[in-house]
């Protein structure tokens, strides 16, 4: 296996490992966490403690100089231990404390996990591979989902599940632990391909920020939102792996397609699924409709990470962590607000209609800004051929020869 495959699949490893068990475990385990007395305003402060350390967590990659290869080390650890933590207790703020620090980890992990596979797979001229990084929070979220939904039950119970995770966790890191020794190639022109510019893509941070809002609500309730519509029980736990597998097969087609004309193109794509899927979840409470809401929540989830990060390396060039750090903080105050608020809006209203129109309105408002910014980005080539041609113009008043004109 060449450097560069084993590159994208560790980097595939942490990632699966960040949404996977850092942040989604909680998502097919919050029925059974119920089932035990946990209430859904405490869940929904559960599912906000871990994007509150989710954010924090990035905000140290952008305050602190933290070496990629210990960060990823220790976030590691962190997320094995806080993990197993979770089922040696039953207290809410011993809970709430494990939580965050599975988001601090869940973060280092997305940050510097991302920013050293890029730079590795751009240094080897291997951006292809980029898909098969950025699948692994779908893999890791149709891993956790499948097992939940495959053994239910007495035999398996959410607090086994949250020591089998952190097991699992624990296994997955041994692996792991070489590739994050070892040395970095130096920089090479390859890897600096991006164009750096100054100043913060405000656009791309403003569109990240609604998407954290917009998505954490589905994803973090998809389960009771299926079982509220359709009271079959058996089947709830089905729709979040379902949502996990459409994650990884539309991130690998994506890399397998022609890229589309702009990052933000792809994105307004992602958005405009997304919207479709909260419309189908909210207005056609169905099996068919919620399956195919439900799959097309998942197609976005991860191609979007995708487009937006690859945008943050063509802005920052071969500097792209603190960017990535910044749309991650702001990925995380999206994600922080979502789950407090549809808890409330859900219990105040008896159901997850308001939380859904408000995810709904989010993203229609993050797809406009998507759209507004492909249209300056179309404009761009035009009012480049115009100055070109005025700076023509000049030289020849000059008396100089254009390039196009040299023998």
């Amino acid at each position: 296996m060449s450097s560069s495959l084993r590159s994208a699949f560790a980097g595939m490893a942490l990632l699966a490992l960040a949404l996977g068990v850092g942040r989604f475990a909680f998502t097919p385990l919050l029925p059974l966490m119920q089932a035990d007395g946990l209430s859904l305003v405490d869940g929904g402060w559960l599912a906000s403690i871990n994007n509150i350390g989710y954010m924090l967590g990035a905000l140290a990659c952008i305050a602190l100089s933290l070496p990629q290869r210990p960060a990823l080390r220790v976030a590691v650890a962190l997320l094995a231990l806080s993990t197993l933590s979770m089922g040696l207790t039953a207290s809410l703020p011993l809970w709430m404390l494990c939580r965050f620090a599975a988001g601090v980890a869940a973060a280092l992990l997305m940050v510097h996990g991302v920013a050293w596979c890029m730079a590795r797979l751009r240094t080897k001229r291997r951006a292809g591979l980029e898909s098969l990084l950025f699948s692994g929070p779908g893999i890791g979220i149709a891993v956790t989902g499948v097992l939940v939904a495959t053994i239910p039950g007495a035999p398996m119970s959410a607090a086994r599940w949250w020591l089998a995770f952190g097991a699992l966790t624990a296994c997955i890191a041994v692996p792991l632990w070489r590739p994050l020794a070892a040395s970095e190639a130096a920089p090479t022109k390859a890897a600096a391909a991006g164009t750096t510019q100054r100043g913060t893509p405000w656009s791309l941070v403003f569109i990240y920020a609604l998407l954290g809002f917009s998505y954490i609500i589905p994803a973090t309730f998809l389960p009771l939102i299926a079982d509220t519509r359709l009271h079959m029980p058996a089947l709830r736990e089905w729709f979040w792996p379902l949502y996990g597998v459409a994650a990884v097969l539309t991130t690998w087609l994506a890399g397998a397609l022609p890229s589309p004309r702009s990052n933000y193109a792809g994105l307004a794509l992602c958005l405009l699924s997304q919207l479709l899927g909260i419309v189908l979840c909210l207005y056609r409470p169905q099996l068919d409709s919620l399956l195919l809401g439900t799959v097309l929540l998942g197609a976005m989830s991860m191609p979007s990470v995708m487009f937006t990060m690859r945008e943050a390396n063509r802005v920052a060039g071969h500097h792209p962590t603190r960017l990535i750090g910044a749309l991650t903080v702001a990925f995380g105050i999206g994600q922080i607000a979502g789950p407090m608020v549809a808890a409330t809006l859900a219990t105040r209203h008896q159901g997850f209609d308001a939380p859904l129109e408000l995810a709904a309105l989010a993203t229609a408002i993050a797809l406009v800004t998507a759209l507004a910014a492909v249209r300056r980005r179309s404009l761009r080539p035009a009012d480049n051929k115009v100055s070109g041609a005025a700076r023509a113009a000049s030289a020849l008043r000059k008396g100089a020869t254009p390039w196009r004109l040299r023998l």
